[in-house]
């Protein structure tokens, strides 16, 4: 059910697909905190071109449960909490009075909506999430003839 809800109804197939589920664009998913402390313009401190405001690069999700914590900032420390916040959908940047012509205010990825998955879809979608991750491997290296 993880696989299928990963591909249809949860939509991560936008963006994360192919063999290393990423499709090596950048995305605007939201967490510029734009004007704020803690601001970081993603792929624009690179480019300077306004269109990529808060563009961070889609990472790939072989091993992703590994991964932690998870988003370009770390925000999240447990997987649940990266589904509750796409599920929900991505915050949106509070436009103020000032800011209406700001050529620099993010715009979230179009892609980037409420799921409305319930609680047994977001668990079944972590599920396949977990799938993708190989078990931990330990290299012993061999001892030496003396």
């Amino acid at each position: 059910m993880g696989l299928h809800l990963f591909r249809t109804k949860a939509r991560c197939i936008n963006c994360h697909n192919g063999p290393l589920f990423t499709d090596n664009e950048f995305h605007n998913d939201g967490l510029t905190y734009y004007g704020r402390k803690y601001e970081d313009l993603g792929l624009y401190n690179v480019t300077k071109k306004p269109e990529d405001v808060g563009k961070f690069k889609t990472p790939g999700l072989r091993n992703v449960m590994k991964t932690a914590p998870w988003f370009h900032n770390g925000l999240f420390p447990n997987i649940d909490g990266v589904m509750n916040m796409y599920n929900i959908g991505m915050p949106v940047q509070r436009v103020k009075p000032e800011q209406v012509n700001d050529p620099l205010l993010p715009k979230n990825d179009k892609l980037l909506k409420g799921l409305m998955l319930s609680n047994a879809e977001k668990d079944a979608v972590v599920s396949f999430l977990d799938a993708l991750t190989s078990p931990t491997v330990l290299i012993r290296v061999d001892k030496l003839p003396q």
